[in-house]
């Protein structure tokens, strides 16, 4: 396989995984993701006023070294010092899903899994069927949104393998073929960025460059996984955690109804760098005036100079 391509199996999802190589090597890990700030709203995508969502979308990476893994005395230690973990290489990816309206009746919904509404954060360890899920291969360099130039990640162009089956967003069963990440504009890969969060260093990914081209309710997917990190037994990239996130709406120009004073959080990311919008008060839309209640304006007397057009004039 070239070098040049990067790609990623379900296999491991949530679960402690065995790494040879990266930052990791010699341990076993279990990654955990959890949206600690969803998106509210958002305006329709226009080429020209391009608005991103808002607040911007950020989940948290915690990261758990497994002891006497498989055994009666298994243990786990979350990570003391996020600032120890190497950012580069870690990347997180999000998907588009509508919120879903119609059942699916060709399922009983009692009968499978389910994740309350709205989406649970966090998704059991998933456990591939037999030949495992297709692998296709990830991430083109210009979807990478780096925090800084220096950390860009070379990779190629791809797709992101299939959604585990009977996912719900109660009631209703979410699938693969729902995914609609072609109507979002923005950086759907980004890197995290190290903060103080409720009183300690944690490791977040904000999305703050996220927009979406259509109207209507939707909810988007995260992914994280270490392009540098890997298991001696296989060739691909682990995704190591996913989480789901609430329900958002997406406006369409006329009615979007503005925009909230900034959150906590979007401010304390703007403090360690990481670019978006920050707003201390509300921001609602202007209303258009009435064409009647416009008074005209008076046109101004100016003082005209004629032009003489012939030579006896000037005389």
């Amino acid at each position: 396989m070239p070098e040049s391509t990067r790609r990623t199996t379900l296999s491991y999802i949530n679960g402690p995984i065995h790494f040879s190589s990266g930052q990791f090597r010699g341990r076993c890990v279990r990654a955990k993701l959890f949206e600690i700030q969803k998106a509210d709203l958002g305006r329709k995508y226009a080429r020209v006023d391009r608005r991103p969502l808002d607040p911007p979308p950020v989940v948290q990476l915690r990261l758990y070294y497994m002891h006497n893994e498989g055994t009666d005395h298994e243990s786990e230690q979350e990570v003391q010092d996020y600032d120890d973990v190497q950012n580069l290489g870690l990347l997180c990816n999000v998907d588009l899903f509508p919120v879903p309206t119609q059942p699916d009746s060709s399922l009983e919904p009692a009968s499978l899994p389910r994740f309350p509404h709205p989406l649970s954060p966090v998704v059991q360890p998933v456990r591939p069927p037999s030949g495992g899920y297709p692998l296709p291969s990830i991430l083109s360099a210009d979807q990478v949104s780096p925090l800084s130039s220096s950390n860009a990640v070379p990779v190629s162009d791809a797709k992101l393998p299939l959604l585990p089956p009977n996912v719900h967003f109660d009631p209703f069963q979410v699938s693969e073929n729902m995914k609609c990440t072609t109507a979002l504009s923005g950086a759907t890969f980004v890197q995290p960025a190290c903060i103080d969060y409720q009183g300690k260093r944690a490791l977040v990914f904000p999305f703050a460059d996220l927009a979406v081209k259509i109207e209507g309710d939707f909810f988007l997917r995260y992914r994280i996984f270490d392009l540098f990190s890997r298991m001696a037994s296989l060739i691909d990239i682990p995704v190591q955690a996913e989480c789901y996130g609430g329900p958002f709406h997406i406006y369409s120009t006329k009615e979007f109804p503005g925009l909230k004073p900034s959150t906590e959080l979007s401010k304390q990311l703007s403090k360690h760098g990481v670019r978006l919008n920050t707003r201390e008060t509300e921001r609602k839309r202007k209303k258009k005036v009435s064409e009647s209640s416009v008074i005209p304006s008076r046109p101004s007397k100016r003082r005209v100079t004629r032009i003489p057009q012939s030579e006896s004039e000037c005389d």
